[in-house]
């Protein structure tokens, strides 16, 4: 059986994507939140799934090296990596500090960049999948999202890269950009415009989501987890075996590629 590494996997969204690669592939789970991780690993474990899992900063080389490493001894070299973790401040833009954006770029950037490289390293020459997860927030220039939006844009270069990298030896890299799911990070943003923004006053974190579901989804409803883990299956699958370099946006037509 295959093996996948999955980043910031104690995540709603990151969760899913772990358990929908779970069907298909062994599985190392890593997150920094070393209790929620457990949960998510446990509940797998449960459901039949090969998995193990080890707490990771993927900002810090070190930290990377070392999950994969822990990938290898409990469950196989890893072939398939989904790059999942990633944060934002949420703040005013003329408010952003600078150790908040180097904070955002550390994990959404660095962490993507160190994970690619240290499975290309690993691979070493030989076939591959990386799925970075991004945004659509990296096109739409949302005050709100000023750290959050260009780090994942950052990521979509990145995975340009990669792929041209990887290509020559069969290791393939794709992007994903999620819409909007009811998830931690677009529950900050809607209690962000709720607390900033006076158009929204008296209004509520759910309902300024399910405004923005509205006016923005032509296919009016919000993405889910598992639409985005079906995705990244198929994208670190043989189905995908001549996809690479692309950018997909999963978000019911909000940004059209």
């Amino acid at each position: 059986m295959s093996v996948a590494l999955v980043t910031g996997a104690a995540g709603g969204l990151g969760a899913a994507i772990a358990a929908r690669l779970a069907e298909e592939h062994a599985v190392l789970l890593t997150d920094v939140d070393a209790g929620r991780l457990n949960e998510v690993a446990s509940k797998l474990a449960a459901d039949g799934a090969r998995v193990a899992h080890t707490t990771c900063d993927v900002s810090e080389r070190a930290s990377v090296q070392a999950a994969f490493t822990t990938a290898e001894e409990q469950l196989g070299e890893v072939t398939a990596l989904a790059n999942v973790a990633g944060v934002g401040m949420f703040v005013p833009f003329t408010e952003l500090t600078e150790q908040q954006w180097n904070h955002t770029f550390a994990v959404n950037t660095r962490g993507t960049f160190l994970a690619c490289q240290e499975l290309l390293r690993r691979r070493d020459g030989r076939p591959g999948a990386i799925v970075n997860i991004a945004s659509i927030g990296a096109r739409l220039g949302m005050e709100v999202l000023a750290d959050y939006g260009p780090s994942k844009a950052a990521v979509i270069e990145l995975t340009h890269v990669v792929s041209r990298v990887g290509a020559p030896t069969g290791l393939r890299a794709n992007a994903v950009m999620p819409g909007l799911i009811w998830t931690d990070m677009w529950q900050k943003t809607s209690e962000w415009l709720l607390a900033n923004d006076p158009a929204h006053a008296g209004s509520s974190a759910d309902k300024i989501f399910a405004g923005f579901v509205e006016s923005m989804v032509p296919m009016r409803r919000p993405q889910t987890p598992e639409d985005i883990g079906e995705m990244v299956a198929f994208l670190l699958s043989d189905r995908a075996a001549n996809v690479t370099g692309q950018t997909i946006a999963v978000d019911g037509g909000v940004v059209l590629t």
